[in-house]
């Protein structure tokens, strides 16, 4: 039984793979975003709405935050590391990095929370029996 995954952790691994992909957290097929930054109102293929209540995306906010400082935090202590770069190079780099990165993770920050909206059981629809 060691090596076996509970079903519970397959599903949460799975929805979270379905917001990467920036799929519908419901069933996976619909597409999250219909341009570049608007999302639809609702999945094309269940009918699931996104975005429940006005201010839920604040959230998405934090998870783009999160994603961001992960990025420069990380880079800079790896450049650090296999580097020989000084200080005020890193702070160059790393600064740039850290202002264009919001606006690369805007998609998935948004893909992410609506996972765990749908998670936390704050979408419309029940879950689809499989």
């Amino acid at each position: 039984m060691a090596g076996r995954q509970s079903p519970v952790l397959r599903e949460i691994a799975d929805l979270i793979g379905r917001g990467c992909r920036l799929r519908c957290p419901c069933c996976g097929y619909g597409r999250l975003f219909k341009s570049a930054i608007r999302m639809h109102d609702r999945c094309s293929a269940c009918g699931e709405r996104f975005e429940r209540e006005p201010g839920q995306w604040l959230g998405a906010v934090y998870v783009n935050l999160g994603l961001t400082l992960g990025l420069t935090v990380t880079g800079y202590f790896l450049l650090r590391t296999f580097t020989s770069l000084t200080t005020s190079q890193q702070l160059a780099i790393w600064t740039a990095i850290a202002a264009l990165a919001p606006f690369a993770f805007y998609r998935l920050s948004k893909g992410l929370w609506t996972s765990f909206v749908f998670l936390g059981e704050g979408l419309y629809i029940q879950w689809p029996s499989r």
